[in-house]
């Protein structure tokens, strides 16, 4: 787009440079050719053979128009040819004696144009004298109008440059701001995890400090290591501290389906007696993604899914390939038999910081930030619900021909 204006506006300043050196051009070929334009219309003023049988009344009220239609002429004298070969001025009437004795054709400052009749008889001569001041001032006026506009052109220019750098900087700033946003998203879902995870695994820590000061090496020593093992198992499992870290992570072809399984035991502490049923083909495509970024946004839909329910119903996640007008498509779908949303919430579930629950409980930025992710990744996450008959999240993540092998 930025291109298109510099190009754009580039065109529209040669033209308007274009113009200016025409009007200067049209104005040096005028000036050149004045004393042919004004010969035309002095030529039948001077018809007959003595200066008595022209029109010196006439003469005169032409030259003065003619002063007057063009201001840069500071002086117009006109010879009538004599029968006898000499030559009298019939304009100005009045002419001074130093104009006699030094006839125009020896002044530099005129230009001269010999009149001649139908008959190739010579009428007589004209004398124009144009002032150089005049034609200074034009072209000095043509030229500071160029640089005025080279100058507003680069002025222009730089303005656009430097508005399209500011419009960058905001944009890197948003960015930022968002992967922020991710994280607080991240840390959040994690604090829920970690205190319910705590809470599971109470018992056997307090098992493994009871036994392990009252008991020596034996089976008892056996259980504790079990104990310890399952702890360790369970914590390896999650990749928590894979799932904090800030770094950007590369792109990798991804296993969706084994990407949905890790998602659901990320938020099994909220899952309750709610059935999940995974319904995914054998073929189905890899993805290429980032791997923790599709498991933060599989994980907020399901942990939604687990409040809307509040423990009792069935959620179905599945997975199928797809072409739409050309493009192939992964479609992930999450349904839920739970009670729906009305039509006032389903228009703002996306919106950051929106949410129905208690402050405590939510930061209203899981779907808003699960869909900046998708939309990241060049596809959708859209949600269709009914009230009283559920609600489905549809993801749809645009595949290459390297991923539909």
């Amino acid at each position: 787009m930025n291109r298109f204006i510099y190009f754009f506006s580039g065109i529209i300043l040669l033209g308007v440079l274009g113009a200016l050196l025409w009007a200067a051009r049209t104005h040096q070929e005028t000036v050149q050719s004045l004393p042919e334009i004004l010969a035309r219309d002095f030529r039948p003023l001077l018809e007959g053979e003595r200066v008595t049988d022209i029109n010196l009344g006439a003469i005169e009220e032409r030259a003065e128009e003619l002063k007057r239609e063009y201001p840069y002429i500071n002086e117009v004298i006109v010879r009538k040819m004599n029968p006898d070969g000499s030559s009298t001025i019939v304009y100005p009437l009045f002419n001074n004696i130093d104009r006699k004795d030094s006839p125009p054709d020896e002044d530099p400052t005129f230009r001269s144009l010999v009149l001649t009749g139908d008959d190739g008889n010579t009428l007589g001569t004209l004398y124009v004298k144009i002032s150089p001041q005049r034609g200074r001032f034009f072209m000095l006026a043509i030229a500071g109008s160029i640089w005025a506009l080279v100058v507003v052109s680069a002025l222009g220019f730089y303005a656009i440059r430097s508005k399209d750098q500011e419009v960058r900087k905001t944009t890197s700033l948003l960015e930022e701001k968002q992967r922020e946003l991710i994280h607080l998203e991240r840390l959040s879902l994690v604090g829920q995890v970690t205190a319910n995870l705590l809470h599971d695994l109470k018992k056997p820590v307090l098992n493994i400090r009871a036994e392990s000061d009252a008991l020596p090496e034996s089976d008892v020593k056996r259980t504790i290591q079990d104990e310890t093992d399952l702890f360790l198992s369970l914590v390896r499992d999650l990749h928590l501290e894979g799932f904090l870290r800030r770094d950007r992570e590369r792109g990798e072809f991804i296993d969706v389906a084994e990407l949905l399984e890790r998602s659901l035991r990320l938020v099994k502490y909220a899952q309750g007696n709610v059935r999940v049923t995974l319904q995914l083909p054998e073929n189905l495509p890899f993805v290429f993604a980032q791997r923790h970024q599709l498991v933060q946004v599989f994980s907020n839909i399901l942990l939604n899914a687990f409040q809307a329910l509040e423990g009792e119903g069935n959620i179905r996640a599945g997975a199928h390939y797809a072409e739409d007008a050309g493009e192939k498509w992964l479609e992930i779908s999450f349904s839920d038999d739970g009670p729906g949303m009305p039509y006032e919430v389903q228009t703002r579930i996306f919106e950051p910081f929106f949410s129905t629950r208690k402050e405590a409980e939510s930061t209203g930025l899981g779907l808003y930030i699960s869909q900046s992710i998708v939309e990241g990744l060049g596809g959708t996450l859209t949600a269709d619900s009914i009230p009283k008959h559920g609600t489905t999240f549809t993801i749809r993540l645009p595949l290459s021909d390297e991923e539909t092998v």
